[in-house]
């Protein structure tokens, strides 16, 4: 068997990696074939290359959609903060609102700036604002009170939320400072009253020292009026006086039992 190889009668021009390559004629099919892979991988490498820019480039972009992402939820924690005013918690004397009898709020150091529930999701957790559905249809509200600095790890924030009828209940709640989420903390103040019974808390920070301690003293008196409204039988009436401090150790509160004469050192401002 014998390959027969052609020649054909006219000129080819290759650029072979920037030098010119010429072929007069006449040549052979075999050069031909040749030359025609050699400029096919030529222009394979070229879409190779492209197409590894491309999703460089596509990879470059979706990292700065991430970091604008992450910046505009620090802005948001940032602005959420804000809401809270910085406070000296030393010696605080914390007490629930009062309404007058049209039902209006007395103006008082702890009432506060509503939080808007659907621009910040931080206060979206039900386990710590047991009324954010109704807050979600504008029947209630989470209040921003204040703040202060506790350690490298949380910040203190004050806020004030629904309880028994009303928005009477103020907390101190901890800022996780890395994860940017609320914690669980301590009731520091509230009042109720109802068919008779009444009570009210109140609390006094104690010992405060950046990076280093947290005490906060609380008081809780409750009225049991004599009738308990469920039989004839009459009972005596029944008042309580309970006193306790809380320590903050990590991100928990410890709480202990106080002795009753040190009441005299705390006295309630709501109860008459």
């Amino acid at each position: 068997m014998h390959l027969a190889v052609f020649a054909y009668p006219f000129t080819l021009s290759l650029n072979d990696n920037e030098n010119l390559l010429n072929l007069q004629y006449p040549y052979t099919l075999l050069e031909l074939i040749i030359l025609t892979h050699k400029r096919m991988i030529r222009k394979g490498l070229l879409l190779l290359t492209l197409l590894l820019l491309l999703v460089s480039c596509n990879n470059q972009q979706n990292k700065k959609t991430v970091e604008s992402d992450s910046v505009m939820q620090i802005d948001k924690s940032i602005e959420f903060l804000s809401l809270f005013k910085t406070i000296d918690p030393i010696g605080l004397h914390i007490y629930p609102p009062s309404w007058n009898r049209n039902g209006d709020l007395i103006k008082f150091p702890f009432e506060g700036k509503a939080i808007d529930v659907f621009k910040f999701p931080y206060v979206d957790n039900e386990e710590i604002f047991i009324n954010i559905q109704a807050c979600k249809e504008g029947n209630s509200n989470i209040y921003a009170i204040g703040k202060f600095d506790l350690n490298i790890n949380y910040y203190g924030l004050i806020i004030r939320q629904y309880s028994q009828y009303d928005e009477s209940l103020i907390q101190l709640l901890l800022w996780d400072k890395k994860q940017k989420e609320i914690i669980k903390g301590l009731d520091l103040a509230n009042s109720f009253g109802d068919e008779g019974w009444i009570f009210d808390v109140e609390s006094w920070i104690k010992t405060y020292k950046y990076n280093s301690v947290l005490e906060i003293v609380s008081r809780r008196k409750d009225f049991i009026p004599k009738a308990d409204f469920k039989s004839n039988e009459d009972m005596d009436s029944i008042t309580t006086d309970t006193l306790w401090i809380s320590r903050l150790s990590n991100s928990k509160f410890i709480t202990r039992l106080e002795n009753k004469k040190d009441t005299i050192k705390y006295k309630l401002k709501n109860w008459k």
